[in-house]
């Protein structure tokens, strides 16, 4: 168990540091003078999708911004690069908060999908399975889905169709998802937004951001009984099989 433990440590430092050499490497290459001329069309990009425009400008492209990522994230598109183009697009605050609008309503509909289409689907993968599950979010559905949220590299969709199979209530799933979704959101809202912006201590921000989360998960197994919650979420995430 201890060799397991240290390999998921070293998997999520292996994964961090890529991330952050990527998006700084990004930002260093972004602010050369070299390649500014290949980049000339961003800005005004930028100014038409709505990150440099009016105000009522914005808010089309807002809206806009959400109703396609939450499509994308509905078909299976990770909401991390929702949250990284968002940054991009609009800097790291309003990408964070579109990011989050656009992954409650892709997740909405998942759940909505899963609940009324896909039941008897995922009775027939899951077998017993599913009702170990359904059992678990009837005991405390919120913080089965808050700590399924806050996971980090973990299948999001995966996620959303099992709380939709379990018929999980809406609010507690809307809200355990809501704020599991915020620190990731605003960590890949920072990487892109910095990377773009060749803005270090965004990345770096972004950084520390994806370490607290990763530290988390090990705090929140001491809420669930037997401190088995990351076993059991895996083993209905074949994003963590390999």
């Amino acid at each position: 168990m201890k060799h397991k433990s240290g390999g998921n440590i070293l998997g999520d430092i292996l994964r961090i540091t890529a991330l952050t050499a990527f998006f700084a490497s990004a930002g260093l290459l972004l602010g050369r003078e070299s390649i500014h001329g290949y980049l000339a069309n961003v800005p005004a990009m930028k100014a038409v999708l709505g990150s440099g425009g009016t105000a009522g400008g914005i808010l089309v492209s807002s809206l806009i911004f959400i109703a396609a990522g939450g499509a994308l994230i509905t078909m299976g598109v990770p909401r991390l690069l929702a949250s990284a183009a968002a940054g991009i697009i609009y800097g790291a605050f309003m990408g964070t908060l579109l990011s989050l609008a656009a992954s409650i309503l892709g997740s909405s509909l998942l759940y909505l999908g899963a609940r009324f289409t896909l039941g008897d689907i995922a009775k027939r993968r899951l077998s017993g399975r599913l009702e170990e599950w359904r059992t678990r979010f009837q005991k405390n559905a919120f913080w089965w889905v808050l700590y399924g949220r806050l996971f980090p590299f973990s299948n999001s969709t995966v996620m959303s169709l099992l709380c939709g199979c379990c018929n999980v209530p809406y609010i507690p799933y809307a809200l355990g998802s809501l704020i599991g979704f915020v620190p990731l959101a605003a960590v890949f809202a920072c990487y892109g937004s910095g990377g773009m912006n060749g803005n270090f201590t965004q990345i770096a921000l972004a950084t520390a951001l994806l370490i607290l989360s990763v530290l988390s998960r090990r705090i929140l197994d001491a809420l669930f009984p037997g401190h088995r919650a990351e076993k059991e979420y895996q083993a209905v995430s074949p994003g963590r099989r390999k």
